[in-house]
């Protein structure tokens, strides 16, 4: 006959082993849904950078690719020139890019909520209007087909030229086109003259026109600088801080051409040899922080007087209109950030 506590044993054991069968389940589906209720930390989207196709500009692409700009953090739209990469930052598509001041007063006079945090460099002879041999200087420019970017720096600069030598965008047949298209329109006689911007202005030298007119000339220079929208500015400033950082210390490496190592990559999107990139190297100047400081800072900003300049010469063309008063398009903090 069976001992009984044996019997209670065998009786009791299951018994255990199916309550620990509904506390199993009971207890991940509690993990389950404390997780669910959890805050979890927000993660930001990435940040959309345009930096367009420019030598100063090459830095950001270079850290990207470096990976001192993560993938996770940073999404680079490379369009291949400043008007496109300009109509990126005022559609939405990206949110931050790389453009000059007569391109921050289209985008004002649009409404747009935008700042400028930083100006990259000045433009030395990089933007210029380039002819075929026949053609010597401006004058020789009337009633000639020239190519421009209307929406891009290049009709600033066309302004400029004109006014030095007496005569107004009606005395030219303006050919609207972009920066792109210029070397196969100049080869198939399309246009006369063009005004192209680096690298472009170093291939079209190549091919046998030269320069009746260039950015060393203009009485407010070239300047191409990180636009922001302002909406990025309040919810992405780690990522803008990070940015300007990693432009900053690998713009030395551009300007001077690095080593082939280093710039390979800089020199195929630029389509341009090493000599050649080193030789364009020459006609632009990057901009330090106390030259930043002095274009964006303090009581009276050196840009915003330059801007009311540019407005005024542009307007008298026509090409802009009223522009808003008291708006906030400048922010010098990041500088403070940034500044080693």
């Amino acid at each position: 006959m069976p001992d009984s506590s044996t019997t209670r044993q065998h009786v009791t054991e299951p018994a255990s082993g199916h309550a620990w069968r509904l506390l199993l389940p009971a207890g991940a589906l509690l993990l389950l849904v404390t997780g669910l209720l959890l805050p979890r930390p927000e993660r930001l989207p990435r940040l959309r950078v345009s930096p367009g196709l420019w030598p100063g500009s090459e830095a950001i692409v270079l850290a990207h690719a470096q990976g001192r700009l993560p993938a996770d953090q940073f999404q680079l739209i490379e369009l291949p020139w400043s008007s496109a990469a300009m109509r990126a930052l005022g559609n939405g598509a990206s949110d931050v890019a790389v453009v000059t001041l007569d391109g921050v007063l289209r985008m004002r006079e649009a409404g747009q909520d935008l700042r400028v945090l930083m100006v990259l460099d000045e433009s030395k002879g990089g933007d210029a209007v380039l002819a075929r041999h026949a053609l010597t200087n401006m004058a020789a420019l009337r009633g000639q087909r020239v190519g421009v970017d209307v929406r891009g720096v290049g009709i600033y600069l066309l302004i400029n030229a004109l006014e030095s030598a007496g005569m107004k965008v009606d005395d030219l047949k303006m050919v609207p086109m972009i920066q792109p298209e210029m070397e196969q329109a100049l080869a198939d006689g399309v246009v006369d003259a063009v005004v192209a911007s680096e690298p472009w202005a170093s291939r079209l030298r190549q091919a046998g026109t030269h320069v009746v007119y260039d950015s060393r000339q203009l009485r407010v220079p070239v300047m191409r600088m990180v636009v922001a929208s302002g909406d990025a500015c309040r919810r992405s400033r780690p990522q803008l801080v990070a940015l300007l950082r990693a432009q900053n210390e690998l713009v030395e490496t551009v300007w001077s051409g690095g080593d082939v190592a280093e710039v390979e990559m800089v020199l195929r999107r630029e389509r341009l040899t090493l000599d050649a990139f080193r030789e364009a190297s020459r006609l632009w100047m990057p901009l330090d922080f106390a030259r930043n400081e002095v274009l964006l800072g303090g009581s009276e900003p050196q840009l915003g007087v330059m801007a009311e300049t540019v407005a005024e010469q542009m307007q008298r063309a026509g090409f802009l209109k009223e522009l808003p008063s008291g708006d906030t398009w400048m922010d010098e903090t990041f500088l403070q950030e940034v500044r080693p």
